[in-house]
């Protein structure tokens, strides 16, 4: 329980982490990026682009939720027919092998 939960703090803080990086880094080339030219069907490019990004990052998201969902499920479903083979082998044999 300890190990899991030290383990979940350390992604917490390597997440953290790389967010503060991130930021840094965004904060550090702002300045040195030249300014955008008003040119409006580049304008209007670019928001579509961000558009259709934002989209197909939601999907991504959503799609690797739904992964991780079912892997949960896999797994309560194997912890609980691993239950319960080891307890009718318990109850015929009067053992468990280890």
């Amino acid at each position: 329980m300890y190990q899991q939960a030290s383990r979940r703090e350390e992604r917490v803080h390597i997440k953290n982490t790389f967010i503060a990086a991130a930021l840094a880094a965004t904060m550090a080339a702002g300045p040195l990026a030249s300014p955008a030219l008003a040119d409006g069907k580049a304008s209007t490019r670019n928001i579509i682009l961000g558009g259709a990004a934002a989209v197909a990052g939601g999907v991504l998201v959503l799609n690797y939720n739904h992964k991780k969902r079912l892997k949960r499920e896999e797994d309560a479903t194997r912890a609980r027919r691993q239950a319960a083979y080891r307890q009718r082998f318990y109850r015929i044999h009067g053992y468990y092998p280890q």
